[in-house]
């Protein structure tokens, strides 16, 4: 009677060899097994080789990586806007008038100046950005400039994020599902033609 082989325990040259060696028209459940395994041993190497790969310098940013910037962005800017929450109320700012949309739109773009603008001119980099070793780049892998990202990148989304109903889940869904593409680049970054990729430091 055959004894079950546990071929998952096997190495990925183990299960070379015994690709080669078994008698696939005798066995040919072992040798389904062992290919099934071989091709998912492979495809693990691959996926590493491509992670590591993607974290050299000028290598496009992981989707992953990139919004952990995000996050770290947003929350740095939610804390900055409790003023404007404290000065106007949550009331005015769930209805807005037009006065305490531009007062929000110009006081969200100084927050930027001020807690991003050095990073953003020196190293076009957020400190969300910062902290995950990646930068905005032009497609060329050149920084880009600070007047890029300031009316190309952020002044779209932001006049964008005011527009009754559909601005916030413009700006907040389709404008980053665009990184899902193989490009992995938001809206902006199509807009702007810029990239965010890894600096290595």
């Amino acid at each position: 009677m055959d004894s079950k082989i546990d071929f998952s325990q096997y190495s990925l040259n183990d299960l070379y060899s015994s690709v080669k060696s078994i008698d696939r028209d005798m066995y040919p459940e072992r040798a389904k097994e062992i290919d099934a395994l071989i091709q998912e041993k492979e495809k693990g190497i691959e996926d590493h080789q491509q992670l590591d790969e993607s974290r050299n310098v000028g290598e496009k940013a992981a989707r992953l990586d990139r919004l952990w910037a995000g996050l770290i962005d947003a929350v740095i800017h939610m804390i900055a806007s409790i003023p404007l929450f404290m000065y106007f109320g949550m009331e005015a700012l769930k209805d807005p008038t037009l006065l305490v949309t531009v007062v929000a739109l110009v006081y969200g773009l100084v927050m930027i100046l001020i807690l991003q603008g050095y990073l953003l001119y020196h190293f076009g980099q957020t400190i969300g950005k910062n902290m995950m070793s990646i930068r905005i780049e032009n497609l060329d892998g050149s920084k880009a400039s600070l007047q890029k990202i300031l009316l190309l990148r952020i002044l779209p989304m932001s006049l964008c994020s005011v527009i009754p109903l559909v601005g916030q889940f413009f700006v907040g869904f389709v404008n980053p599902a665009f990184i899902f593409g193989k490009e992995r680049r938001c809206l902006h970054d199509y807009i702007a033609k810029t990239q965010v990729s890894y600096t290595g430091t």
